[in-house]
């Protein structure tokens, strides 16, 4: 049996807070120079000292820095109040196929809040012997959640206010897990997960059933 999980903090949602002073309006698209930006990775980076590439002249990564404005409603109140926010998506790390994003939020009172990501930990079990690990004794069982502050090759997408990562288990990404996190209430909660434990490049003809096969770890698929 072998057991794999994502690499993960072990507080669910919880984050870091201080007080920064950046801009008064967020910008949209906000530029590599935004002062926001700049105080947001400044901020990010001692939140998680020694774990991101330094930012140097020669390897400023500025162009893969993001700011977006958020907005979302009370759900409760006569009128709902509304809120409004600056996201920051922040480079942190690349290897040689994975790309590690950190992600700050910035309120009115341009308080910034490091943002982490639930997340399911998980147990998969190959047939016993299957050097190809391609297959499987059962689907994968949730063990447990727990969270992390980076997510891998992430985007945001503004229209839905979600942000999704895509991390490959190995270059080809034949194997990968993925996972949808959208704002709700000021909170980014975890809509799906779904993992592909199957390395089919190890088969000389893996078929295409086997090569689009995948399991939803959340949220839980129903068993017919």
């Amino acid at each position: 049996m072998q057991t794999l999980s994502s690499t993960l903090a072990a507080i669910l949602l919880a984050t870091v807070t201080a007080t920064a002073f950046a801009e008064d309006k967020p910008a949209e698209p906000a530029k590599a120079e935004d002062p926001g930006i700049v105080a947001a990775t400044s901020f990010a980076f001692a939140a998680v000292p020694g774990q991101c590439d330094e930012r140097t002249a020669d390897n400023a990564k500025k162009d893969e820095d993001s700011a977006y404005p958020l907005t979302w409603k009370d759900k409760y109140g006569d009128p709902p109040v509304e809120h409004k926010a600056t996201l920051y998506e922040i480079y942190c790390y690349s290897g040689a196929y994975n790309t590690a994003f950190l992600y700050v939020l910035k309120d009115t009172e341009n308080k910034l809040s490091l943002i982490s990501f639930a997340s399911p930990t998980f147990d998969i079990a190959y047939v016993s012997g299957d050097e190809t690990e391609t297959k499987l004794k059962r689907d994968p069982t949730v063990t447990g959640y727990a969270a992390s502050f980076f997510l891998t090759n992430a985007s945001f997408d503004e229209k839905t206010q979600t942000i999704s990562e895509f991390a490959k288990w190995r270059g080809i990404g034949d194997a990968w897990s993925a996972g949808d996190w959208q704002l709700r209430d000021g909170q980014f909660v975890l809509t799906r997960y779904e993992i592909d434990p199957i390395y089919e490049a190890n088969l000389d003809n893996p078929s295409q059933k086997l090569q689009d096969k995948s399991f939803q770890l959340f949220p839980p698929m129903k068993k017919k």
